[in-house]
Protein backbone atom coordinates (compact mmCIF):
# COMPACT_ATOMS: atom_id res chain seq x y z
CA UNK A 1 0.00 0.00 0.00
CA UNK A 2 2.74 2.66 1.15
CA UNK A 3 4.30 1.63 -2.75
CA UNK A 4 1.14 2.74 -4.33
CA UNK A 5 1.47 5.47 -2.39
CA UNK A 6 4.41 6.81 -3.35
CA UNK A 7 4.28 5.74 -6.82
CA UNK A 8 1.00 7.93 -7.26
CA UNK A 9 2.88 10.87 -5.33
CA UNK A 10 5.60 10.30 -7.59
CA UNK A 11 3.44 10.18 -10.85
CA UNK A 12 2.10 13.40 -9.61
CA UNK A 13 5.33 15.23 -8.96
CA UNK A 14 5.88 14.29 -12.25
CA UNK A 15 2.86 15.41 -13.91
CA UNK A 16 3.21 18.63 -12.29
CA UNK A 17 6.27 19.68 -13.58
CA UNK A 18 5.36 18.59 -17.12
CA UNK A 19 2.33 20.97 -16.93
CA UNK A 20 4.30 23.47 -15.35
CA UNK A 21 6.87 23.55 -17.51
CA UNK A 22 4.68 23.24 -20.97
CA UNK A 23 4.00 27.21 -20.56
CA UNK A 24 7.35 28.08 -19.48
CA UNK A 25 8.73 26.52 -22.90
CA UNK A 26 6.24 28.81 -25.15
CA UNK A 27 7.21 32.18 -22.65
CA UNK A 28 11.21 31.24 -23.90
CA UNK A 29 10.01 31.73 -27.40
CA UNK A 30 7.74 34.42 -27.11
CA UNK A 31 8.95 37.90 -27.33
CA UNK A 32 7.43 40.60 -24.69
CA UNK A 33 7.06 43.85 -25.80
CA UNK A 34 5.66 47.23 -23.74
CA UNK A 35 5.47 44.44 -21.26
CA UNK A 36 1.83 43.12 -22.69
CA UNK A 37 2.01 42.01 -26.11
CA UNK A 38 3.33 38.73 -26.69
CA UNK A 39 5.34 37.78 -30.35
CA UNK A 40 7.00 35.18 -31.44
CA UNK A 41 10.20 35.05 -34.15
CA UNK A 42 8.98 35.81 -37.52
CA UNK A 43 5.78 37.92 -36.40
CA UNK A 44 4.93 41.45 -37.72
CA UNK A 45 4.16 43.68 -35.18
CA UNK A 46 3.04 46.70 -35.83
CA UNK A 47 3.09 50.41 -33.47
CA UNK A 48 0.19 52.61 -34.13
CA UNK A 49 0.37 56.44 -33.11
CA UNK A 50 -2.64 58.98 -32.54
CA UNK A 51 -3.31 62.03 -32.12
CA UNK A 52 -6.20 64.32 -30.96
CA UNK A 53 -7.68 67.13 -28.91
CA UNK A 54 -5.21 69.63 -30.03
CA UNK A 55 -6.59 73.40 -30.71
CA UNK A 56 -3.72 74.46 -33.09
CA UNK A 57 -3.18 73.38 -36.37
CA UNK A 58 0.33 71.89 -36.65
CA UNK A 59 3.17 73.11 -39.02
CA UNK A 60 6.02 70.81 -38.38
CA UNK A 61 7.52 68.10 -35.86
CA UNK A 62 11.18 66.49 -34.49
CA UNK A 63 10.38 63.22 -32.45
CA UNK A 64 11.89 59.68 -32.39
CA UNK A 65 11.38 56.21 -32.11
CA UNK A 66 12.86 54.12 -30.02
CA UNK A 67 13.45 50.35 -30.30
CA UNK A 68 15.96 47.43 -29.56
CA UNK A 69 17.43 46.37 -33.30
CA UNK A 70 18.39 43.13 -31.84
CA UNK A 71 14.80 42.02 -31.16
CA UNK A 72 12.70 43.82 -33.91
CA UNK A 73 13.72 45.08 -37.56
CA UNK A 74 12.58 47.49 -39.52
CA UNK A 75 13.27 50.05 -42.39
CA UNK A 76 12.34 53.42 -43.59
CA UNK A 77 9.59 52.28 -45.63
CA UNK A 78 8.15 50.60 -43.43
CA UNK A 79 6.97 53.99 -41.45
CA UNK A 80 3.91 55.75 -42.42
CA UNK A 81 2.33 59.16 -42.37
CA UNK A 82 -1.30 59.16 -43.47
CA UNK A 83 -1.39 62.59 -43.09
CA UNK A 84 2.04 64.11 -43.84
CA UNK A 85 3.92 64.46 -47.00
CA UNK A 86 7.68 64.05 -47.56
CA UNK A 87 8.43 63.37 -43.59
CA UNK A 88 12.82 63.07 -43.13
CA UNK A 89 12.80 59.63 -41.87
CA UNK A 90 16.06 58.00 -40.54
CA UNK A 91 17.02 55.22 -38.47
CA UNK A 92 20.05 55.04 -36.94
CA UNK A 93 20.87 51.56 -34.16
CA UNK A 94 17.34 51.41 -32.93
CA UNK A 95 16.70 55.79 -32.96
CA UNK A 96 14.14 56.52 -35.62
CA UNK A 97 14.69 60.38 -36.27
CA UNK A 98 11.37 61.71 -37.76
CA UNK A 99 11.06 65.46 -38.76
CA UNK A 100 8.50 67.12 -41.05
CA UNK A 101 7.63 70.77 -41.59
CA UNK A 102 4.94 72.80 -43.91
CA UNK A 103 3.39 76.06 -43.10
CA UNK A 104 1.45 75.94 -46.02
CA UNK A 105 0.45 71.93 -45.57
CA UNK A 106 -1.17 72.43 -41.83
CA UNK A 107 -2.29 69.35 -39.93
CA UNK A 108 -5.49 69.16 -37.94
CA UNK A 109 -5.44 66.58 -34.58
CA UNK A 110 -9.05 68.12 -33.28
CA UNK A 111 -10.28 64.70 -33.51
CA UNK A 112 -8.98 61.06 -32.95
CA UNK A 113 -6.63 60.60 -36.34
CA UNK A 114 -3.39 58.41 -36.91
CA UNK A 115 -0.21 60.29 -36.39
CA UNK A 116 1.79 57.23 -37.65
CA UNK A 117 2.38 53.81 -38.46
CA UNK A 118 5.99 51.44 -38.23
CA UNK A 119 5.82 47.51 -38.69
CA UNK A 120 8.69 45.80 -37.11
CA UNK A 121 9.60 42.49 -37.76
CA UNK A 122 10.20 39.72 -34.57
CA UNK A 123 14.00 38.39 -34.25
CA UNK A 124 14.02 36.74 -31.39
CA UNK A 125 12.27 36.14 -28.09
CA UNK A 126 13.01 38.04 -25.05
CA UNK A 127 11.76 41.06 -23.61
CA UNK A 128 11.79 44.94 -25.11
CA UNK A 129 9.87 48.26 -25.85
CA UNK A 130 8.78 50.34 -28.59
CA UNK A 131 8.65 54.33 -27.22
CA UNK A 132 8.53 57.67 -28.22
CA UNK A 133 9.70 60.83 -27.67
CA UNK A 134 8.92 64.01 -29.22
CA UNK A 135 11.30 67.38 -29.19
CA UNK A 136 8.87 69.78 -30.49
CA UNK A 137 5.62 69.70 -32.21
CA UNK A 138 4.45 73.48 -33.29
CA UNK A 139 1.74 75.39 -34.78
CA UNK A 140 1.88 78.76 -36.11
CA UNK A 141 4.88 81.61 -35.32
CA UNK A 142 6.27 78.05 -33.89
CA UNK A 143 4.92 77.80 -30.51
CA UNK A 144 4.70 74.58 -29.74
CA UNK A 145 1.42 72.59 -29.06
CA UNK A 146 -0.36 72.50 -25.60
CA UNK A 147 -3.52 70.43 -25.76
CA UNK A 148 -3.03 67.36 -26.95
CA UNK A 149 -3.79 63.23 -26.36
CA UNK A 150 -1.44 60.97 -27.78
CA UNK A 151 -2.33 56.90 -27.79
CA UNK A 152 -1.34 54.22 -29.60
CA UNK A 153 -2.63 50.53 -30.76
CA UNK A 154 0.09 47.56 -31.34
CA UNK A 155 -0.90 44.77 -33.11
CA UNK A 156 0.39 41.43 -33.94
CA UNK A 157 -0.15 39.45 -37.80
CA UNK A 158 -2.96 42.53 -37.84
CA UNK A 159 -4.79 41.50 -34.64
CA UNK A 160 -4.73 44.53 -31.91
CA UNK A 161 -3.29 43.39 -28.52
CA UNK A 162 -2.99 47.14 -26.95
CA UNK A 163 -5.43 49.48 -27.29
CA UNK A 164 -6.04 52.75 -27.10
CA UNK A 165 -3.10 53.30 -24.06
CA UNK A 166 -0.73 56.21 -23.53
CA UNK A 167 2.86 55.31 -25.26
CA UNK A 168 5.73 54.73 -23.42
CA UNK A 169 8.04 57.48 -23.33
CA UNK A 170 11.88 57.06 -24.01
CA UNK A 171 13.37 57.60 -20.23
CA UNK A 172 17.35 57.06 -21.22
CA UNK A 173 18.66 60.01 -19.58
CA UNK A 174 21.07 60.71 -21.65
CA UNK A 175 18.90 60.38 -24.46
CA UNK A 176 16.22 62.29 -23.12
CA UNK A 177 19.15 65.21 -22.33
CA UNK A 178 20.04 65.41 -26.34
CA UNK A 179 16.77 65.42 -27.27
CA UNK A 180 14.50 68.20 -24.56
CA UNK A 181 13.15 70.79 -26.31
CA UNK A 182 10.33 73.07 -25.27
CA UNK A 183 7.57 70.51 -25.57
CA UNK A 184 7.52 68.33 -22.59
CA UNK A 185 6.81 64.45 -23.07
CA UNK A 186 4.15 63.86 -20.43
CA UNK A 187 3.84 60.18 -18.91
CA UNK A 188 -0.32 60.07 -19.83
CA UNK A 189 -0.04 60.68 -22.99
CA UNK A 190 -1.75 64.27 -22.68
CA UNK A 191 -0.89 68.02 -22.51
CA UNK A 192 -2.80 70.91 -19.93
CA UNK A 193 -5.73 69.52 -21.09
CA UNK A 194 -4.97 66.05 -18.43
CA UNK A 195 -7.05 65.70 -15.71
CA UNK A 196 -4.04 65.34 -13.52
CA UNK A 197 -2.52 69.16 -15.19
CA UNK A 198 -1.33 70.08 -11.63
CA UNK A 199 0.33 66.99 -10.99
CA UNK A 200 1.66 66.06 -13.90
CA UNK A 201 4.51 63.43 -14.58
CA UNK A 202 6.64 63.77 -17.00
CA UNK A 203 10.12 62.55 -18.76
CA UNK A 204 12.60 65.31 -18.35
CA UNK A 205 15.90 66.18 -16.90
CA UNK A 206 17.75 69.03 -15.84
CA UNK A 207 20.55 70.89 -17.60
CA UNK A 208 19.41 69.56 -21.12
CA UNK A 209 21.47 70.73 -23.95
CA UNK A 210 18.51 73.00 -25.13
CA UNK A 211 18.80 74.42 -21.75
CA UNK A 212 23.01 74.81 -22.40
CA UNK A 213 22.61 75.68 -25.89
CA UNK A 214 20.30 78.60 -25.10
CA UNK A 215 22.15 79.61 -22.35
CA UNK A 216 25.79 79.57 -24.89
CA UNK A 217 24.62 81.17 -27.35
CA UNK A 218 22.20 83.95 -26.14
CA UNK A 219 25.22 86.85 -26.63
CA UNK A 220 26.67 85.57 -29.78
CA UNK A 221 24.67 85.71 -33.32
CA UNK A 222 24.55 83.19 -36.03
CA UNK A 223 25.89 80.43 -34.10
CA UNK A 224 26.13 76.74 -35.27
CA UNK A 225 25.36 74.97 -32.20
CA UNK A 226 26.00 71.01 -31.91
CA UNK A 227 22.85 69.32 -30.01
CA UNK A 228 23.58 65.66 -30.53
CA UNK A 229 26.23 63.21 -32.32
CA UNK A 230 23.68 63.03 -35.14
CA UNK A 231 23.52 65.97 -36.45
CA UNK A 232 23.52 70.39 -36.44
CA UNK A 233 20.96 72.64 -35.22
CA UNK A 234 21.24 75.79 -36.67
CA UNK A 235 20.07 79.02 -33.82
CA UNK A 236 19.78 82.43 -35.92
CA UNK A 237 20.16 84.63 -32.93
CA UNK A 238 18.98 88.05 -34.91
CA UNK A 239 19.17 90.57 -31.47
CA UNK A 240 21.16 91.23 -28.76
CA UNK A 241 19.36 92.05 -25.42
CA UNK A 242 21.92 94.30 -23.17
CA UNK A 243 20.73 94.18 -19.38
CA UNK A 244 21.58 97.72 -19.42
CA UNK A 245 19.38 98.72 -22.74
CA UNK A 246 16.28 96.55 -22.32
CA UNK A 247 15.10 97.19 -25.63
CA UNK A 248 17.36 95.00 -27.23
CA UNK A 249 20.15 95.37 -29.68
CA UNK A 250 22.84 98.28 -30.50
CA UNK A 251 21.13 101.62 -29.34
CA UNK A 252 20.74 102.90 -33.01
CA UNK A 253 19.43 106.39 -32.09
CA UNK A 254 22.49 107.55 -30.94
CA UNK A 255 24.14 107.19 -34.25
CA UNK A 256 20.99 109.28 -35.29
CA UNK A 257 21.43 111.95 -33.01
CA UNK A 258 24.76 111.97 -34.04
CA UNK A 259 24.38 112.05 -37.72
CA UNK A 260 21.54 114.93 -36.85
CA UNK A 261 24.28 117.16 -35.05
CA UNK A 262 26.97 116.59 -37.49
CA UNK A 263 24.58 117.88 -40.54
CA UNK A 264 23.80 120.64 -38.44
CA UNK A 265 27.32 121.33 -37.60
CA UNK A 266 28.32 121.62 -41.55
CA UNK A 267 25.47 123.57 -42.60
CA UNK A 268 26.58 126.17 -39.77
CA UNK A 269 30.12 125.85 -41.14
CA UNK A 270 28.51 126.46 -44.89
CA UNK A 271 26.42 129.31 -43.72
CA UNK A 272 29.75 131.05 -41.97
CA UNK A 273 31.93 130.40 -45.14
CA UNK A 274 29.20 131.73 -47.48
CA UNK A 275 28.95 135.27 -45.31
CA UNK A 276 32.45 135.62 -45.33
CA UNK A 277 33.09 135.60 -49.04
CA UNK A 278 30.43 138.29 -49.08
Amino acid sequence: MRRLISLLTLTCIFTSLIISAVPSAGAADELVINKKARAKVGDKVKYVLYLSDTEEEIEGFEMNLNFDPSYLKTDSDKINFPKADNVVKNIVKGEVFLNWTNIFTKLNFSKKEEFLDIEFTVLKPGETDVTKFIKEIYGDDMTYIKKFKWTYDLKINDKTVIKDEAPLITADEELVKNYQGAYINYVDGMGENSPNAENHEAVTVNNSLLQNRDESIQNRVGETVTINQYGTYYQDVTKFVDKENSSGGFPFWIIGVGGFAVIAVLVVVAIVVSKKKQ
